[in-house]
C-alpha cells in the first residue's frame, strides 16, 4: 500500500512538472538562430542609445542559443513611438525589447495623447542605471541659477511632450516661475547638445547627469554649462550645491507634483517586453539581463565609457509604476494640464 501510494504521488508530481519542463525547454531552444531587437526611442549618441548598445554586446551570450542582439533607433514623440511599436506592433515572442523614455509610464498615467500601451502590463526586465536629470544652461548666456531664469526668457531644446527635456522646464515654469521657452524639433540628446554648441538654443531641460559625464566631460571640466537644477530624490554626490526640484517648490500640491515627475528618474535606463511574451521567455530574459550587468567585461567597458551601472530589478520597476498610479487623480490631472498632455 505504501509503495503504491509513493508511486502514485511520484506519477502525479511528474505530470505536474512536465508542462514546466516543457516550457523551459521551449524557452531554451527558441532563441537559437534568432535576433533580438532593442528598440531605442531616441537617436544615436544619447544615454538610452549608449546603454542599449552596451547591453546588446553582452546579453546574448547569457541566452541559450546565443542569439544576435541588435539596436534599432526609432525616434519620435519623445519615445512614445518606440513604446507603441514594441507594445502593439512588434512580434510578441520575446525578440523585441523596449529601451524608451523613463517617463513613458507617467505619460500614459497622465492621459498623454498617442500612448497605445498600459505600463501596468509591461513585463520589466530591469534597468541598467538611474541618474538624476539636470537642467543646464550654456554659461556664456549669463543664466547660472534658477533665480536668473525667472528674470528673462531662456530658450531650451525640446524633443516632444513626453521628453524629459520638455517636462522639467514646463514644471519649473508653472511651479517656480522660470521663463523657459522650449524649442521643439530636436531628436534626442546628441542633436540637442549640438544645437546648444551652435548657439541655436541656450540650454536643455532634461539631460541625465550620467550622460553628461560620459558624452560631454569637457563641458563639466571647463564649466561650459551651468547646471541650475537636478531632478531626483537625492542629490548626485558631484552636485552638492545644485538644488533638487522637490526642494525648490512650495506648498503641498506642488510637492506632490514634483514628486510625481521625479519618480521616472528612479526608473532610469529601463528595458521591458510586451505583455504577451510567454512567461518562460521573460524569466530567461530577466536572468540573462541580470547576468549581463554582472559581467566583468561589461562593467569594465561601462567604466571606460563613464557609464554608471546601478541596476534595478524588473520587480522593483513594477512596484514604482504601481505607486505612481496610486497618486490622487486631481494631482494627476493638474500635472497633465501643466505639461499640456
Amino acid at each position: 500500500m505504501a509503495r503504491r501510494l509513493i508511486r502514485t504521488l511520484a506519477t502525479a508530481l511528474a505530470l505536474l512538472a512536465a508542462p514546466v519542463a516543457g516550457a523551459q525547454e521551449k524557452a531554451e531552444t527558441f532563441y537559437k538562430g534568432k535576433t533580438i531587437n532593442i528598440m531605442v526611442g531616441f537617436g544615436p549618441g544619447g544615454g538610452y542609445d549608449l546603454y542599449a548598445r552596451l547591453l546588446a554586446r553582452y546579453m546574448g551570450k547569457y541566452i541559450p542559443g546565443n542569439p544576435d542582439v541588435v539596436v534599432q533607433n526609432m525616434v519620435g514623440a519623445g519615445g512614445v513611438r518606440a513604446a507603441n511599436h514594441v507594445y502593439a506592433a512588434a512580434a510578441k515572442d520575446g525578440t523585441y525589447i523596449a529601451a524608451v523614455n523613463q517617463g513613458t509610464p507617467m505619460f500614459q498615467l497622465l492621459g498623454g495623447k498617442g500612448a497605445q500601451y498600459d505600463p501596468a502590463k509591461f513585463q520589466w526586465l530591469g534597468s541598467m542605471a538611474h541618474s538624476n536629470n539636470t537642467v543646464y544652461i550654456w554659461s556664456a548666456s549669463g543664466v547660472t541659477s534658477l533665480e536668473a531664469a525667472t528674470k528673462r526668457e531662456v530658450t531650451l531644446a525640446g524633443s516632444g511632450v513626453v521628453s524629459d527635456a520638455n517636462i522639467y522646464p514646463a514644471i519649473l515654469n508653472a511651479l517656480v516661475g522660470t521663463k523657459f521657452k522650449i524649442i521643439n524639433g530636436y531628436q534626442g540628446t546628441n542633436e540637442s547638445n549640438l544645437a546648444l554648441e551652435r548657439g541655436e538654443v541656450e540650454g536643455r531641460g532634461g539631460g541625465a547627469y550620467s550622460s553628461l559625464v560620459s558624452t560631454k566631460p569637457d563641458w563639466l571640466q571647463n564649466k561650459k554649462i551651468a547646471i541650475i537644477c537636478q531632478i531626483g530624490f537625492e542629490k548626485e554626490p558631484e552636485l552638492p550645491d545644485v538644488p533638487l526640484l522637490v526642494d525648490v517648490v512650495q506648498g503641498e500640491e506642488a510637492k506632490q507634483i514634483a514628486t510625481l515627475v521625479t519618480l521616472p528618474t528612479a526608473i532610469g535606463y529601463n528595458h521591458w517586453v510586451a505583455p504577451e511574451v510567454p512567461a518562460d521567455r521573460v524569466v530567461l530574459l530577466r536572468k540573462a539581463y541580470e547576468s549581463a550587468l554582472k559581467d566583468p567585461e561589461l562593467i569594465a567597458e561601462a567604466q571606460k565609457q563613464k557609464l554608471e551601472i546601478r541596476p534595478k530589478s524588473g520587480e522593483e520597476l513594477a512596484d514604482m509604476v504601481s505607486k505612481a498610479a496610486a497618486i490622487p487623480k486631481p494631482i494627476l490631472d493638474k500635472t497633465a494640464q501643466i505639461l499640456g498632455w
